[in-house]
């Protein structure tokens, strides 16, 4: 693992020798936020919260997948583009994990809503840090769906 700021990010191979596709946060526990906190990423509010709290360090954490691609010259990338799979918002001045968040971006992993455009590579990786997450909250994951 790679640690930057206090974000912890899982070890991939160089992305220049063609052999890493994106980038996905390391399995991590994070506060949660109330299970029954609503969640809705529709607008840059809740991007911008993070941004202004925790830096593109924190926009990393809260998302289950960023391409550094996006934004070549950063790591993480200083793009809002480059982040997908949303699951993560500041509640009360701490980066904290949502339920609800956490059930959409599964759903999406799984093809829900079109599905999201990742490399398939990294679908299964991204499962998987997603359902440490459903395992957070005391609950089963549901079968991974992107094979």
């Amino acid at each position: 693992m790679i640690a930057r700021g206090s974000t912890v990010f899982g070890s991939l191979p160089d992305r220049r020798k063609g052999k890493a596709l994106g980038q996905i946060p390391a399995t991590h526990e994070s506060p949660k936020a109330p299970r029954e906190r609503s969640w809705d990423w529709s607008d840059t509010r809740a991007f911008d919260a993070v941004l202004d709290h925790a830096g593109w360090d924190g926009a990393a954490t809260a998302h289950a997948w960023f391409d550094l691609d996006e934004d070549p010259e950063h790591d993480p990338p200083q793009k809002k583009g480059a982040y997908k799979l949303p699951h993560h918002e500041v509640i009360d001045g701490r980066l904290r994990v949502v339920w609800r968040g956490v059930v959409a971006a599964m759903s999406v992993i799984n093809g829900g809503r079109g599905g999201v455009d990742i490399p398939e590579a990294d679908k299964r990786r991204v499962y998987d840090h997603l359902a440490a997450h459903y395992r957070q909250f005391d609950e089963e994951p549901p079968a991974f769906g992107g094979e």
